[in-house]
């Protein structure tokens, strides 16, 4: 039987974080689930890594490419699932063992135009810096649609959807180079369908210095991000309190990212 839950992820010289992230997926308590992900043009070992994995767990599915591009490698990898319910894990990034399960039941519950289930994720540097809390009632949870207009409510890594809702909406966009899941979010919402959050944390996001955020010019990102926003408030009928929120979020982005990473653990 094909699988119902695809995790998909892309990897660009992950080590040595991209092996603790299959070894997550591997701890799933949820069995009916592939793996698909494609190397995006490696040069540190990171491909004979995802290779040797995959020869020992018939449910990775590894494919190389030249180089693509954060979209278009998206997409296929997409592609190239077959579970009804598609969901990301960044390759430096932690899947809790109980997220497929939890996830996969809430969407499975929900009607058509519920079209991706988010959690809350844990912030951490390195491995010893938490650990995974078992999970006995995650079935709360709260339609945040409206709350694209003032940020991203959740990050990418923590996110299971519908594929049939994504290939609806276009898949990913392939031109795009920052913000490629908040705009994706925005165009769902736009098309119709529901974003919801459970009150769990299911991920854990992992914070170093190697992030495209932190390793690029991190003004040019954060004004790639009020542009794209002010979009999402235009489309989604936002008013003025949602641009004067955006401004602040402007303000927070330019603190050190020491200041941020401290931020994020207490938030």
């Amino acid at each position: 039987m094909p699988p119902l839950v695809s995790f998909f992820m892309t990897v660009r010289n992950g080590l040595p974080m991209v092996r603790e992230a299959i070894e997550s997926l591997q701890r799933q308590t949820y069995p009916n689930w592939e793996a698909v992900i494609v190397d995006d043009g490696s040069t540190d070992g990171t491909l004979e890594v995802l290779k040797d994995e995959a020869e020992r767990d018939p449910r990775l599915v590894v494919i190389p490419t030249s180089g693509i591009g954060r979209g278009k490698a998206l997409n296929l990898a997409v592609n190239h699932t077959r579970g009804e319910y598609i969901a990301n894990l960044d390759a430096d990034d932690l899947a809790h063992p109980q997220r497929a399960e939890i996830q996969q039941r809430l969407l499975a519950r929900a009607d058509a135009s519920a079209a991706l289930v988010a959690c809350h994720a844990v912030y951490f540097e390195t491995l010893q810096d938490f650990a995974w809390e078992a999970i006995d009632d995650a079935d709360k949870s709260e339609d945040v649609t409206a709350r694209l207009k003032r940020s991203n409510p959740f990050g990418h890594s923590s996110v299971m959807m519908r594929k049939r809702a994504l290939l609806r909406v276009g898949g990913y966009d392939e031109i795009r180079t920052r913000q490629i899941d908040y705009e994706l979010w925005g165009r769902l919402a736009r098309h119709g369908y529901r974003l919801y959050k459970l009150d769990a944390k299911l991920s854990a996001k992992r914070i170093h210095a190697l992030q495209s955020y932190e390793n690029k010019d991190r003004l040019r990102y954060l004004f790639s991000s009020v542009l794209l926003q002010r979009k999402i408030i235009r489309d989604l009928s936002g008013g003025v309190g949602d641009t004067g929120y955006m401004l602040l979020r402007l303000a927070g982005g330019i603190l050190p990212q020491r200041l941020r990473i401290l931020a994020r653990k207490w938030h």
